[in-house]
């Protein structure tokens, strides 16, 4: 059986490196990289967890230290069911690495038309209510033309940071 536990903000390959020095078998899914990815590159280094801030664990039939994870650096919590540890099934984390393996499972990408309407919800233009102009090459960003000084600006952003205007 699986455990989950909370990571602290971007503190999932510490945890993993951790635990597995001591035994425990982990497991954070991370999504592959993105095409045309030099290895070592800045983009190869990027986290891209499929569930970030959380990290499977299994741990040995003999093992009694639950304080050795529940204390280990990066942790927030385990995540309980009724008083204990919450538990999943071999077979949800073996889907898991058959998806991944598969390349079936991937980022969520919000696909807007050109012309669309959008409003960007962070960043410095946050409100800001701009059109979608067109996807770019790389998968992390898309044009749009805000309108700022009486003009309309191209401007590359994060999709994830765009909704639909209504």
């Amino acid at each position: 059986m699986w455990h989950v536990v909370l990571a602290a903000p971007h503190g999932e390959p510490q945890l993993c490196r951790f635990l597995g020095a001591h035994g425990v078998d982990v497991y954070s899914p991370q999504f592959p990289p993105p095409p045309r990815t030099r290895p070592g590159s800045v983009r190869d280094h990027r986290n891209r967890a499929v569930f970030p801030g959380y990290v499977f664990f299994r741990i040995p039939v003999s093992f009694t230290n639950w304080d050795l994870i529940r204390w280990a650096p990066g942790v927030r919590r385990i995540l309980q069911e009724d008083g204990s540890a919450a538990c999943l099934g071999d077979d949800i984390i073996d889907h898991f690495k058959r998806r991944l393996g598969e390349r079936a499972l991937r980022p969520a990408h919000r696909s807007f038309r050109s012309g669309q309407p959008v409003v960007i919800q962070s960043g410095p233009l946050r409100m800001v209510d701009a059109i979608f102009d067109k996807e770019l090459d790389t998968p992390n960003r898309v044009q749009i033309l805000v309108n700022l000084l009486g003009r309309p600006l191209a401007v590359d952003v994060d999709p994830t940071i765009l909704r639909a205007a209504g």
